[in-house]
């Protein structure tokens, strides 16, 4: 076990599962509050840690087991995304739940497979493929009261016991330390293409977007985005077309044969008042990029990025409300139902107004990207209501009963 010196906190770095299960019993006897960490690409994620010392977790890493015929894979969960997916990718097979990289390459992706699964982070194929939490068949963990404790096995049928897998994803580190995981893998498309369709608002874009989702051609994901940002992608198809209203992109995968058949066939049932735009190979696989790593959003000062989850039947009428207030940008992942949004920073970055038109849908709206003091400030997950947020904290006290990890990484106090 090595102790440092951070930036703002002790460090205390493990190297094993034993050096782990050690440093958190000495937690729980001294009462220390810890911020768990390993490569550090997501801590902007979520509210500043109040915690007294970071939990240096990066060295517990590495592939343990790959079986390609059996789409599993066993890592620590402290293992690079990068080292994940171009182990994924020389075998013909991906993360179907197409997680945001941090970067343009899956040889640049920052971050760790645990890091992923304890966001939840999910990317363009959400809608189809399902959230990063489909994908954890098991893992191993320590608990906030220094206890060991598995769940999950390595396939997916698995009805015994609770499904702790669905609850560790997405808790951001707040009940128990993963140290092993297992995951499930897919094979990887042979090919892909987008259609780009062309109309007026995003609501009718909306209406495109049903209408390809309910044909038999099967698309794998879909997105609406405003002319005002399609001059902010690098196909030049795309990047020149912004005169001509808002794009519904619709992408196709499968093999090659089939996804000319079917790029074909959604292009004969949409009634779009345009002439589609087809993108193949390269281009469309840039495109996907830009809208998995929301780069089509510019990053500005004094601005914050809302990731707003909302029924994607509502998203389009949502999407044009949100971006006819003053100095609003933005666009729909995952067919509408989730909406990016850069909005100034002023006041409460818009929280009120944001989560006050959400509630007339349903869904909820997250502070992705603000500055820390806005994050103090601001709540940065969506309010919950009285009865969900006490059994939020009946399910943290029963997992970390001293409130020791990650505390107020989601809720003040939590």
């Amino acid at each position: 076990m090595r102790r440092g010196q951070g930036s703002a906190a002790p460090v205390l770095a493990v190297v094993d599962v034993k050096e782990l299960k050690d440093a958190l019993a000495e937690t729980v006897a001294s009462r220390t509050r810890l911020e768990l960490c390993a490569k550090g690409s997501r801590r902007h994620l979520g509210r500043p840690v109040e915690a007294e010392k970071v939990l240096d977790i990066s060295a517990l890493n590495g592939i343990t087991n790959y079986e390609p015929d059996e789409l599993v894979l066993m890592a620590k969960a402290a293992t690079p995304l990068a080292e994940i997916l171009k182990t994924l990718d020389e075998a013909g097979q991906m993360l179907a739940f197409d997680p945001p990289l941090g970067a343009e390459t899956i040889d640049e992706a920052k971050g760790t497979i645990g890091g992923v699964l304890a966001t939840n982070l999910s990317g363009p194929r959400r809608m189809v493929a399902g959230a990063a939490r489909d994908y954890l068949l098991g893992f191993q963990a320590v608990s906030g009261r220094g206890e060991s404790f598995q769940s999950g096995s390595r396939v997916m049928k698995n009805v015994t016991g609770y499904d702790l897998s669905k609850l560790m994803a997405g808790s951001f580190g707040t009940l128990a330390v993963m140290h092993d995981i297992t995951i499930k893998t897919m094979p990887k498309p042979q090919d892909a293409s987008s259609l780009v369709c062309f109309t007026d608002t995003a609501a009718s874009a909306q209406k495109l977007i049903r209408d390809a989702f309910a044909s038999p051609y099967e698309p794998s994901s879909a997105a609406i985005v405003p002319a005002d940002l399609l001059i902010f992608s690098r196909v030049e198809g795309v990047r020149d077309a912004g005169e001509k209203g808002v794009a519904a992109i619709i992408r196709i995968e499968g093999f090659d044969i089939s996804v000319r058949d079917r790029v074909s066939g959604i292009t004969r049932v949409l009634d779009s008042p345009q002439q589609p735009l087809c993108l193949g190979g390269e281009d469309s696989d840039l495109l996907q990029m830009e809208l998995r790593e929301t780069l089509l959003l510019p990053r500005q000062t004094n601005r914050v990025i809302w990731k707003i989850s909302c029924p994607a039947a509502a998203g389009g009428v949502l999407l044009d409300r949100l971006t006819s207030r003053p100095n609003s940008l933005g666009y729909a992942d995952w067919g509408g139902g989730l909406i990016w949004l850069n909005h100034p920073e002023g006041g409460d970055a818009g929280a009120e107004i944001i989560r006050g038109m959400l509630s007339e849908y349903g869904g909820h709206a997250t502070l992705y990207e603000a500055s820390e003091n806005i994050r103090r400030l601001v709540p940065v997950f969506h309010p919950q209501p009285a009865a969900l947020h006490d059994l939020t904290r009946r399910v943290k006290a029963s997992f970390d009963p001293l409130g020791l990890l990650n505390p107020g990484r989601m809720y003040e106090g939590v």
